[in-house]
């Protein structure tokens, strides 16, 4: 079988197969790319609740974001598997095969399809990075303010001498275990 286009000199019944495989295989990464725009969103979400400082939320979204990992990840060992199949058809090696590169082998009724999803999925794991990106920072940003929120109550409830304001002798600034074994 010729390497440079193995669709033209395929028997017939190979052709269906591949086409058939084909299909799956954008079925497949149209999945994929539903399940990245629903990614997107959780993120979008969880950035939106820590700027309203709705923390408590949170927890949620993370489940909601590890649940399509998973499905993520399952699916990419079906993507894996069709790939493979298709390569072995195709009588091409499949790990030195990328997917943009197994494009150039597809049926016609394949390349347009190929060609949108991978572009798209592209696109989507670029908004992915910008948002962890943007995450981290709004992560950072609270954590510098709940500090500056502690270093300006401290003083004002224990004093800068450890006084309260009543003279009463106040617990140390340093941290402690709620569990005191010093008696």
């Amino acid at each position: 079988m010729e390497a440079t286009r193995g669709r033209d000199v395929m028997t017939k019944p190979a052709k269906v197969l591949i086409n058939e495989r084909y299909i799956a295989l954008v079925g497949v990464l149209n999945r994929e790319l539903v399940l990245l725009e629903r990614l997107i969103f959780k993120l979008s979400e969880a950035e939106l609740l820590t700027r309203a400082e709705e923390s408590r939320f949170l927890g949620n979204i993370f489940d909601e974001i590890d649940a399509v990992e998973h499905d993520l990840g399952a699916l990419e060992v079906a993507r894996s598997m069709l790939v493979g199949d298709v390569t072995a058809t195709l009588g091409l090696a499949a790990d030195t095969l990328t997917l943009g590169e197994l494009i150039e082998y597809s049926p016609d009724l394949a390349v347009e399809p190929l060609e949108g999803l991978m572009r798209r999925m592209g696109d989507a794991m670029t908004e992915i990075r910008e948002l962890r990106e943007r995450g981290s920072r709004i992560v950072i940003e609270r954590l510098d303010q709940i500090t500056a929120a502690i270093d300006r109550v401290e003083p004002a409830v224990f004093g800068q001498d450890g006084y309260n304001e009543h003279g009463y002798m106040t617990a140390p600034a340093s941290a402690s275990s709620r569990f005191d074994y010093s008696a």
